[in-house]
């Protein structure tokens, strides 16, 4: 914010104080012309140029607003300073050319302030684009590290898929599934709850900030959920000191059995819609090793598998 107001306050100032130029030597230029003449003068030789330097001002404020150009605030006066000097360069090449050609250097410091006045709104209004153009490229980088991010993390949640399916419990697949959250979302308070009719277990239970009935009222709540799919609670049990998020989700459902996974997400590790993405792909690959464990506990004792469900 500091930054912002320096900068933008400079740029601001630099306006104003051209502005104020413009109108004193507008005053200056009308003084050799009477009637209608003076206001022809003012209003094409002064106005213009009064109203750049109010532009560079209104600049200036506006930056001061914008936190999304701060990286790039001394690049933009750079721009400006240079412009500035580019201007006032030509300027002196063009008095340069009329004391040669007309010996006289009338109205030069006209010259001289226009050609500064525009050369400094044009910096900076250049400047303005580079560091437009500068910012694109940085979302550009941000969201293909994030691409590049989610990629990895989804490969390594694939290969936690695949020694979930060969879990042979489960506990096994319970533990599997609180370490991978923990590992790729940092997310520490997990339950994982299977219920059977009225009767609730815990897998596993890493929440301390709630009592076992909140938990098992909250597994019961999710049972009418799409498997795999995450739901953020929005009206939690009274009883429950609600973090940032509470995520529920539905694993999977056999005959009159279910098995919920409960989230607690607080504020130091909030998710964000990737993160929920790389949840869902972790419990689907945990639904899959389920439904393989209960598989094999309904088939029999000889012959091929029977399947629990389709």
């Amino acid at each position: 914010m500091q930054r912002r107001t320096l900068y933008g306050g400079s740029l601001g100032a630099a306006g104003l104080l051209l502005a104020g130029i413009q109108l004193l030597q507008g005053i200056q230029q009308v003084e050799g012309f009477d009637g209608g003449d003076r206001a022809i003068v003012y209003a094409f030789e002064t106005v213009p140029f009064v109203l750049i330097g109010l532009a560079l001002a209104f600049v200036g404020y506006w930056l001061t607003t914008q936190p999304a150009y701060e990286p790039d605030l001394p690049r933009i006066v750079a721009w400006g300073v240079g412009s500035t000097l580019l201007f006032a360069s030509v300027a002196a090449l063009i008095l340069f050319s009329q004391q040669v050609t007309t010996n006289s250097l009338k109205g030069g410091e006209y010259v001289a302030m226009n050609q500064i006045t525009v050369g400094a709104v044009v910096g900076v209004l250049v400047g303005l684009y580079d560091a437009r153009s500068r910012q694109g490229q940085r979302e550009l980088a941000a969201e293909r590290d994030r691409v590049e991010q989610f990629a990895q993390k989804a490969a390594d949640v694939n290969n936690y898929g695949r020694e979930l399916n060969r879990s042979d419990s489960l506990d096994e697949v319970s533990s599997l599934c609180i370490q991978g959250i923990q590992a790729f979302l940092d997310v520490t308070g997990v339950a994982i709850v299977a219920t059977d009719a009225d009767d609730h277990e815990f897998l596993d239970n890493t929440v301390v900030s709630a009592a076992d009935e909140t938990l098992f009222e909250l597994a019961n709540d999710a049972l009418d959920q799409e498997p795999a799919s995450a739901v953020t609670v929005e009206d939690p049990p009274d009883a429950l000191d609600a973090p940032t998020d509470l995520l529920s989700m539905l694993v999977t459902t056999h005959d009159d059995s279910s098995i919920v996974l409960l989230a607690f997400v607080d504020e130091s590790n909030a998710l964000e819609i990737e993160d929920v993405q790389l949840l869902e792909m972790l419990v689907a690959h945990a639904a899959t090793a389920v439904d393989r464990i209960y598989d094999r506990r309904l088939a029999p004792a000889e012959g091929e598998p029977r399947r629990s469900r389709e």
